[in-house]
């Protein structure tokens, strides 16, 4: 089993180093995945500025957990799902019982801010010790303490995964990252690509700063965008002398978090909802 540990906090990561056999030939020996909210090593960087306020970006949103993030909200108005490091410390507990979610967030409005508590979670994310499995299940579902006005959810992507076409799928990755603006404001790469399914997780080529873990992989289906997975890493190329290059990104795949997040959707209105602690999962 390989095992992974990042050292949060840091500018520039080294994280325990994962090998991916990526189809574009990148050198396994020389692929590391990279902290877990990202590190800014993106030199000319193509993310645009986008307005948060119109569809399909004003499902998005700034969340604050242990770390700055970006949130979705899917299936219901009141459903949110990030990354799972985002809730946790560095031991992967979690100990804040109740986080913020600002829809739409842009630098300068004062944008409503919902709270948010943990529903569900993937698995346990620590700074210390990871496995292969941890890694693939790097999501939370958190539910608003009230439905935002006006936002359209997003839908759960059942595009089928693992088949030749998804390298043909065109993605957007809206995030409030730290390579454009600081993180104040939205942007988004417009196009990029799945480049390989590694470990259960979507490797794609969308550039991602710091601040966008959690950020929603967009693919456009018949009734308009879809989540297909959530951003959760970066990877990066070294070389003897320490020089890094970012040569693409690990997504959690929607299919991990589709049955919980069904679930909650159902039973939403109908009941209440209990919250998680570190000891649930």
């Amino acid at each position: 089993m390989v095992i992974a540990k990042s050292l949060l906090g840091c500018f520039v990561i080294s994280l325990p180093v994962i090998w991916l056999e990526l189809s574009s030939g990148v050198s396994p020996q020389l692929a590391a995945r990279a902290d877990k909210s990202s590190v800014s090593l993106f030199e000319g960087s193509h993310r645009q500025i986008v307005d948060a306020r119109f569809l399909p970006y004003s499902a998005v949103g700034k969340f604050k957990g242990t770390m700055t993030c970006t949130a979705a909200i899917v299936l219901d108005p009141r459903i949110i799902v990030t990354a799972a490091h985002c809730i946790m410390e560095r031991d992967g507990s979690i100990r804040e019982s109740s986080f913020s979610f600002q829809p739409g967030y842009r630098s300068g409005n004062h944008n409503a801010k919902f709270d948010a508590t943990v529903w569900a979670v993937g698995s346990r994310q620590s700074s210390e010790h990871e496995t292969v499995r941890d890694a693939a299940r790097d999501w939370a579902i958190l539910v608003l303490d009230r439905a935002p006005l006006g936002v359209k959810p997003f839908a759960l992507s059942r595009h089928p995964i693992g088949t030749l076409g998804m390298s043909e799928l065109q993605l957007k990755l809206p995030a409030y990252s730290d390579d454009t603006g600081d993180a104040e404001t939205l942007s988004v790469d417009p196009a990029c690509a799945v480049r390989d399914l590694v470990w259960d997780t979507l490797i794609h080529n969308c550039a991602a700063g710091r601040g966008s873990s959690g950020a929603p992989l967009l693919v456009r289906e018949e009734e308009g965008y879809a989540i297909i997975g959530i951003q959760a890493a970066s990877i990066f190329e070294g070389d003897q002398s320490g020089h890094m290059r970012f040569v693409g990104s690990q997504a959690t795949g929607s299919w991990m978090f589709m049955n919980a997040a069904q679930a909650l959707s159902r039973q939403l209105n109908a009941e209440p909802v209990p919250a998680v602690n570190s000891g649930d999962y």
